[in-house]
């Protein structure tokens, strides 16, 4: 009996993570490459004129990493939120919110 109480609580614990996961924002890429690709571009650039299309390819790798970024933050934001709740639910707290 004791036994099957751990299985159920277990499988209950396993099913709501799931479902706090499948709301969750996919988290970005890692964007070091992108960071090291773009200082290589402009070190190589250091007393030399930067063409249009150089500055299009550095802006474009800029862009991503604005985005990965805010993708980030998102996710961060979600995450917090989610685990403050469910502490909150685990001790039987009222939200705040």
């Amino acid at each position: 009996m004791c036994l099957n109480n751990f299985v159920f609580k277990r499988k209950k614990q396993t099913s709501y993570w799931s479902k706090i996961r499948k709301k969750a924002p996919k988290v970005p890429d890692i964007t070091c490459p992108d960071i090291d690709s773009i200082l290589n571009r402009l070190e190589k650039l250091v007393g030399r004129d930067l063409t249009k299309a150089q500055y299009k390819i550095i802006e474009r790798k800029m862009e991503k990493l604005r985005s990965s970024n805010e993708a980030l933050r998102e996710s961060g934001v979600y995450w917090h939120d989610t685990c403050k709740d469910t502490v909150r639910d685990l001790l039987g707290k009222k939200k705040m919110r």
